[in-house]
């Protein structure tokens, strides 16, 4: 399964390579870790929901959220001159709170 193009992949992988990240063990498979990261996105699903064939979700969650972190999404799309878009923003349900009438409480009894 491919998310990216070749040649969307030829300017990412150019804006990473501008990046200049520097770890201490190389990293393997951006393309696929990069694709399952862009196909969450794009879909919304769950980090769980991520097809196989773009490997391990927990891998691209935590480096999604490491990148984040360290600002290296902001490095990568400043060299692809690209600016953040709509598609990009992700609210992640666990941290949203509802009022406890949404999420399925009794209502109160009025007092005369």
């Amino acid at each position: 399964m491919q998310v990216f193009t070749d040649a969307q992949w030829a300017r990412f992988e150019a804006a990473i390579a501008a990046a200049r990240l520097r770890k201490a063990r190389p990293r393997k498979e951006d393309r696929r870790m990069i694709e399952a990261i862009a196909w969450r996105l794009d879909n919304g699903a769950k980090w769980r929901s991520i097809p196989a064939e773009l490997g391990d979700w927990h891998h691209a969650y935590l480096r999604f959220r490491c990148w984040a972190v360290t600002g290296v999404w902001a490095k990568i799309m400043a060299h692809a001159g690209a600016e953040p878009k709509l598609a990009f923003a992700s609210v992640d349900g666990t941290g949203a709170r509802a009022h406890q009438k949404v999420a399925g409480a009794r209502p109160s009894k009025p007092t005369h």
